[in-house]
């Protein structure tokens, strides 16, 4: 898909797909069903295998769904309905605009895991020496991450967060990151947006697998009920 603008009344935006973008297959109702890449384009149909090799759950045939497709630097939604599946992956085909291109840049996790951010940039308040703070990340994508903490940054300090646990008996993660927006959340506590710096297209793919494991056992406890 061209990242293009959105077209005035009478024009017909121009969307173009191609065999490996990401996924997300939704209900209408932004319930995530399962993440997945595009196999192939055939015939008017998109074929999106599922990423991890789960079974994906049977399905009728017009099913409507939505999609959501993603590149580096942005994503659009599309509207369209299943006209044939397998155990492994989905044709879906009728595929139309559902609106205008959201600009998340990669799906984000939400996650509650407690970790230390170092600042990097400057000493903290009070003229401490530079140090570890505990905070805790509520969502991570493969752009970047959102957390919690006490501790006062700005915007454009840059931070080390160590050690993220995001599935069990796998390796943690270690990122350098830049403050890019903050906001009050609760009484001495602020939410910090942070985007990750030179993350290497082998850190990306980890962490993307990572973040495919921990929906795939959502879908499955969410199933189980």
């Amino acid at each position: 898909m061209s990242d293009t603008p959105d077209p005035k009344p009478g024009e017909t935006k121009t969307i173009e797909l191609w065999p490996g973008m990401v996924a997300e297959v939704m209900t209408p109702e932004n319930r995530l069903i399962y993440v997945g890449r595009v196999e192939k384009i055939h015939n008017g149909g998109v074929y999106i295998r599922e990423s991890t090799d789960d079974t994906l759950p049977m399905v009728l045939v017009n099913k409507p769904v939505k999609v959501r497709f993603y590149q580096e630097d942005g994503n659009i939604v599309l509207h369209g309905k299943v006209c044939g599946s397998t155990t492994k992956m989905w044709k879906i085909d009728r595929l139309e605009t559902a609106f205008a291109k959201e600009k998340r840049g990669f799906f984000r996790q939400s996650i509650s895991v407690d970790i230390e951010a170092k600042c990097s940039k400057r000493p903290q308040r009070g003229g401490r020496p530079s140090t570890y703070f505990p905070c805790q990340v509520l969502d991570i994508s493969a752009g970047g991450l959102l957390i919690s903490c006490g501790e006062v940054f700005t915007d454009g300090d840059r931070l080390v967060v160590t050690e993220i646990p995001l599935v069990a008996n796998a390796p943690t993660f270690t990122f350098n990151c830049q403050v890019r927006r903050g906001s009050v959340w609760k009484k001495d506590v602020t939410r910090y947006g942070c985007q990750f710096e030179s993350l290497s297209d082998k850190e990306q793919d980890q962490l993307l697998q990572a973040i495919f494991t921990i929906q795939r056992e959502e879908i499955r406890r969410r199933r189980a009920r």
